[in-house]
């Protein structure tokens, strides 16, 4: 289908929709209307990412390779009868 026909239709059926086919559709594209709407991390969460982030690049934390976090998930699976 064309583009811009495709475009039409969808917007002749979203003028038309009831709330619920709305949400659905919603649902459907959420991520990607705006990059900017689709951040769903307060302030103080981020603010414990960029830290944690710091830390890592600074050497005060411990950090793990993807082997070693493999390791030490199985380990804790293995330990817990998983």
């Amino acid at each position: 289908m064309e583009l811009e026909l495709l475009r039409e239709r969808l917007h002749e059926y979203i003028n038309e929709a009831d709330e619920q086919h709305l949400s659905a559709i919603y649902v459907l594209v959420e991520d990607n209307i705006s990059p900017a709407d689709s951040n769903k991390y307060d302030e103080a969460t981020l603010n414990m990412f960029y830290q944690r982030r710091e830390n890592h690049l600074n050497g005060t934390s411990k950090s793990y390779t993807a082997a070693e976090a493999m390791k030490i998930v199985r380990q804790q699976k293995k330990q817990n009868g998983l």
